[in-house]
């Protein structure tokens, strides 16, 4: 059985490679946690300062799609204070691969990497 996102100690959050804000290689970054929901909400987590209690990830939902940056610890917590199918849980099966390796974000990836000339 997964557990809640809620119930992961600072220890567990430390595992996580610190935070740095060098992402130039959009895709390499290596994901050590994911996150689901029931509503299909996903969160691919690379990096976490514990600081500011921020993440580097890819953040994937129904409404606004992919997106990559930095999200806050209480903006993930937000989603447990919803209740039933919002509460995020840890994919406890997961194992730490290059983001750009994962099905859903192969096509999120290219489009950042070889944005078009608009010029």
């Amino acid at each position: 059985m997964n557990k809640k996102f809620c119930d992961l100690t600072p220890g567990d959050l430390a595992r996580l490679p610190c935070l740095s804000f060098d992402h130039e290689c959009i895709g390499e970054e290596r994901i050590h946690m994911h996150l689901y929901n029931e509503k299909k909400m996903h969160w691919y987590l690379a990096e976490y300062g514990p600081i500011g209690k921020k993440f580097f990830g890819f953040f994937v939902n129904k409404i606004d799609g992919i997106a990559s940056g930095f999200c806050s610890l209480d903006d993930i917590l937000s989603f447990e204070k919803k209740g039933g199918a919002w509460v995020p849980m840890v994919d406890e099966d997961w194992k730490p691969l290059a983001a750009k390796e994962i099905p859903v974000m192969v096509e999120y990836i290219k489009l950042v990497v070889y944005q078009p000339d608009i010029t």
